[in-house]
């Protein structure tokens, strides 16, 4: 049985953050880590401003450092690495660098010292080796909607180990938000994830994971089972099945199972959030759902073209992130503006994440 502590926090004052981390972590199963060298990978999807709620908040980070210390770890490094990483990159603006230097605990570069590894969809992909080097990985997730996936959690924040630009390729091989799963879910398999919790505290609601909007949520989700508190997390949401695809892949690999999540504190079916404004995806009927897949395997990938293509509007400040980060080069700046050939878009969105000044909007997407 799987368990899932969702517990009540106010604020991001370090005695509440640690108390309720402390709460959560006493009720679900905890690793030992005495003695034992711990990676602790938050969600730095790109080093935005704390008050942007893109990132881990670094008061969640200082204060799972500080429980890691107590409890006798030997080793705490920190790590992660956005998808435009640059040379010797440290996520300054958001705050968790200023963390790892006053603690004394080591931040790692994802793209030194990687290592291949094979995915079970097929996939080869690099990761950063450190996974392999590290006695525990506890995976620090961010509450947030994401413009693909739905929802964005702590299976999904493993990701991140996946080094800079190597995660473009991988939208392109895997379009469909089915296939996408799949290469999740492969990944959080090689990452050796052994504990998740979830900054629930300011959450993120509308075109996430980097363009919403700061929502008031109010929690800290923690679970020994990173699918548990992802569940948990989309149930919260106001999402239905339909819209949860890693957690539904992976339940078809016998990856997790939902009939096993017990929650020692607050049920998620409780705390749906009222008027939370979520991914729609309107067009999403029996058609598209059971009988268009199949289609889909016999006469090649038209599912995604369901999907509506970014737009760019007049914000653009021209930086060309988008451009650098689009797996199938679909975009390219003429005459002062970035123009999309939405026949080579395969809407995988990864141009509205890095986008740092919302620029680019998605609407009515399935």
């Amino acid at each position: 049985m799987a368990e899932c502590a969702i517990a009540r926090c106010g604020s991001y004052e370090g005695d509440e953050v640690r108390r309720v981390l402390l709460e959560c972590i006493g009720k679900t199963g905890f690793p030992s880590v005495e003695g034992r060298s711990v990676l602790i990978k938050p969600n730095i999807l790109s080093d935005a401003p704390v008050e942007k709620a893109v990132t881990t908040n670094p008061v969640v980070v200082a204060e799972l450092i500080g429980i890691l210390r107590d409890k006798g770890a030997s080793r705490i490094l920190v790590g992660d690495s956005p998808g435009l990483q640059g040379p010797l990159f440290k996520p300054v603006q958001c705050g968790i660098a200023d963390v790892v230097d006053k603690t004394g605990t080591e931040w790692v570069d994802f793209t030194k010292d990687n290592r291949t590894h094979g995915l079970y969809c097929g996939m080869k992909v690099s990761m950063a080796g450190v996974v392999d080097k590290v006695d525990i990985v506890i995976s620090v997730a961010k509450f947030k909607t994401h413009q693909l996936m739905f929802s964005t959690g702590c299976v999904k924040n493993m990701f991140g180990l996946v080094p800079g630009l190597n995660k473009s390729p991988m939208h392109l091989k895997a379009p469909s938000r089915e296939e996408f799963a799949k290469v999740i879910n492969g990944i959080f398999a090689e990452s050796h994830t052994d504990y998740a919790l979830m900054d629930a505290v300011i959450g993120m609601e509308g075109a996430g994971p980097a363009n919403g909007h700061q929502r008031k949520i109010g929690y800290i989700l923690a679970s020994a089972d990173a699918y548990a508190v992802d569940y948990a997390e989309a149930v919260m949401m106001g999402y239905q099945r339909r819209q949860m695809p890693i957690i539904n892949e992976a339940v078809s690999r016998g990856l997790t199972d939902i009939g096993s999540y017990s929650y020692p504190i607050l049920k998620p079916q409780d705390l749906v959030i009222n008027g939370f404004e979520r991914i729609e995806d309107r067009k999403t009927n029996l058609f598209s759902a059971l009988i268009l897949p199949y289609f889909t395997r016999l006469f090649g990938r038209k599912k995604e073209k369901l999907r509506a293509a970014p737009k760019f509007n007049s914000s653009c400040i021209l930086c060309r992130r988008c451009v650098a980060i689009c797996p199938a080069k679909a975009l390219k700046v003429v005459d002062k503006a970035v123009r999309i050939d939405e026949r080579l878009c395969i809407r995988c969105y990864c141009c509205h994440e890095m986008c740092p000044v919302g620029a680019i909007t998605v609407e009515d997407n399935t």
